[in-house]
């Protein structure tokens, strides 16, 4: 690759990272891999609409000023940077004209949009902006937020929107407070608890999932079984868990106590059997209803609340279409069933 296209960016994500290093190479490790359409270029005005992307990806944001001790990424994406509320609209509207039906904000940083401008603006502001100037039938899905950046007023915003999906990714990383301390996050888990129950309270039926790091430099198994324990007594819906990744760089690499791959993978296992067990009780809630969703593919729905539903019989309309599907059955291995409205 490198002789083929000596000037390229060279992204990579997998197991075959964990241990990497090539000149003029990055290797994104665990959850960083999600950040690879924020990481790959500085952000055009507004991004040309795939035709196979059936929600395409709306940027509002690039950059991180947090430096958490374990993250590479604001070393080489800067500080946080904030497309202006006209220039983000033009990507909706364009994602609307390209006959699409849901789009997704999405940033590294989601919720420091706006602190940048002048005058200083919030997240929320953009919301209403949207919304104010679109048609009711296009949906916006809110990639992910940091507990610490949802106030009372966002939420009463989200419980009355018809253009938010009821969909709310919150990293966590930690259920351990201590924990929470050497990756320098900047809440307890007790704030973020408050924050998760105040949003499930005011929309009952979204779904809220989370981050954890598993196995960050010197967690005991009490550290680890507080974070356990935390997420057992949360409202949380499902679970991206990663093994802690040392990244070259950062704080977290070079902390004393590294734990040994196959303790980091059994508690790996262990937290994602818990999510696997919380996603299919949320996904039970709703059989027999009838929910909004995106066809994904001719026999894939996702729907508001992001539930992934496999059609017994396949749509004759084209993947991209907003569709009504009643969830039928969950399988033995948490999937969903179901035939549309």
């Amino acid at each position: 690759l490198n002789r083929m296209n000596p000037d390229a960016k060279k992204y990579f994500i997998g197991c075959f990272t964990e241990e990497q290093k090539l000149p003029d190479t990055i290797f994104l490790r665990g959850s960083e891999k999600f950040q690879i359409p924020e990481l790959l270029s500085d952000i055009p005005p507004f991004p040309a609409i795939q035709e196979n992307h059936v929600r395409p990806l709306i940027h509002i944001q690039n950059g991180c000023d947090l430096h958490c001790s374990y993250c590479i990424v604001p070393h080489f994406r800067g500080p946080s940077r904030s497309i202006s509320k006209e220039l983000v609209l033009e990507q909706v509207k364009a994602a609307i004209q390209a006959g699409r039906k849901e789009g997704v904000l999405t940033g590294i940083h989601l919720g420091t949009w706006g602190k940048d401008l002048r005058p200083k603006q919030h997240l929320m502001d953009l919301l209403h902006f949207i919304e104010k100037h679109i048609e009711n039938n296009f949906k916006i899905r809110i990639s992910s937020l940091d507990s610490n950046e949802i106030p009372d007023s966002l939420i009463d915003y989200l419980k009355d929107s018809e253009m938010i999906r009821p969909h709310f990714h919150i990293p966590l990383q930690s259920g351990s407070a201590g924990i929470l301390k050497r990756m320098k996050r900047r809440y307890l888990p007790e704030q973020y608890q408050l924050v998760v129950e105040k949003l499930r309270n005011a929309l009952p039926d979204a779904c809220i999932g989370a981050d954890v790091i598993v196995g960050f430099p010197g967690e005991t198994e009490a550290e680890y079984e507080e974070c356990f324990t935390f997420v057992s007594n949360s409202p949380l819906d499902y679970l991206h868990v990663f093994p802690f990744s040392p990244r070259s760089g950062t704080p977290a690499a070079t902390m004393p106590d590294q734990l040994p791959e196959a303790l980091k993978k059994e508690r790996v296992k262990r937290l994602k059997g818990l999510s696997d067990t919380r996603r299919t009780q949320f996904t039970r809630r709703f059989m027999g209803q009838i929910r909004q969703g995106i066809l994904i593919y001719p026999d894939l729905v996702l729907t508001d609340n992001y539930i992934s539903v496999h059609l017994t019989k396949p749509a004759k309309v084209k993947p991209g279409n907003a569709v009504q599907v009643q969830l039928k059955e969950i399988s033995a291995n948490h999937k969903a069933s179901g035939i549309l409205a």
